[in-house]
């Protein structure tokens, strides 16, 4: 996992967290603007953590190495569970 990979990252956290959590990727070009406003999603990549209807956490942007995104994501998912 050295290059920016969303879908590689949300795939091996998915595996590796399942049946707890469950990933979603959202493309907010393509769904209704309502989505990403009520997500409050300002800049991409952001990674969120709900838990019952309410956003508990979140990631906003990228590294540029993969694995840094991998780790604070695991570490956030982590601390909430």
């Amino acid at each position: 996992m050295e290059t920016w990979c969303m879908k590689c990252i949300l795939e091996r956290l998915a595996a590796e967290f399942y049946p707890r959590v469950r990933f979603y990727c959202v493309n907010v070009n393509v769904v209704p603007q309502s989505l990403g406003y009520h997500a409050e999603v300002v800049k991409m990549p952001t990674i969120q953590l709900w838990k019952d209807r309410q956003k508990q956490a979140e990631l906003i942007g990228g590294h540029s190495k993969a694995w840094l995104v991998f780790d604070d994501t695991r570490e956030m998912i982590k601390n909430y569970q």
